[in-house]
């Protein structure tokens, strides 16, 4: 049962539903039926869910079916029940360098299982992490085609960006999170810190934030 429009793009609208078998809250993603016209869009649709399909798990939404009905494709996956982060920031609230330290490790683990695997995602930001209390879920942005060899540092970067305004700099460890939000925006730097590079620096950061 559709309950409301969460997202809309060109192709696809993103509903919350209700699987009344399971009593369970879920996330529908619909191709637009007139998009139905279109080979190339249809496959790249149904292209992007197999990708979604071998993504999820511990920290990134599952995909639970896809159906055609109603002259169209169907993409259910999980509704995952944590707060939206970019909707706690609007709010007025600040994260701790410890809250952000669990965001990022969370996401530079997603980007490298995504490099390895070589899958390609569509672009990260905030809106994409939701806070469940002691740690983070993200939503599944696997989708056709190739990977960019570029993504997890565009990925790691747009975080980056977002959060460093967003520091509660009340908070301890505030200004070790904000050199290295720092360092991974500088691009006057000759030498590209790497995926596995930034999650030594974050680890190292957790490891001193439990210190404290």
């Amino acid at each position: 049962m559709l309950s409301a429009v969460l997202n809309e793009t060109a192709d696809t609208v993103v509903y919350a539903a209700t699987q009344k078998d399971l009593s369970r809250e879920v996330v529908v993603e619909t191709l637009r039926p007139e998009r139905m016209a279109s080979p190339h869009k249809v496959q790249f649709f149904l292209e992007s869910a197999r990708a979604q399909t071998g993504m999820g798990g511990k920290f990134v939404a599952t995909v639970l079916e896809l159906l055609y009905a109603e002259d169209t494709w169907h993409l259910a996956k999980e509704r995952i029940q944590g707060e939206l982060l970019d909707e706690l920031l609007a709010a007025g609230n600040r994260g701790s360098a410890a809250t952000f330290c669990e965001l990022m490790l969370t996401l530079i683990r997603t980007c490298i299982r995504h490099d390895m695997q070589g899958v390609a995602t569509a672009p990260f930001s905030l809106q994409n992490a939701h806070f469940m209390g002691l740690g983070f879920r993200l939503d599944n942005l696997a989708q056709a085609g190739p990977r960019d060899p570029n993504s997890s540092c565009r990925d790691i970067q747009n975080a980056a960006r977002e959060i460093l305004p967003m520091v509660d700099t009340a908070a301890p460890r505030a200004e070790d999170m904000c050199v290295i939000l720092r360092n991974i925006l500088d691009t006057t730097n000759w030498i590209q810190l790497t995926p596995l590079d930034v999650y030594a620096e974050f680890v190292r950061l957790q490891l001193l934030i439990n210190r404290a």
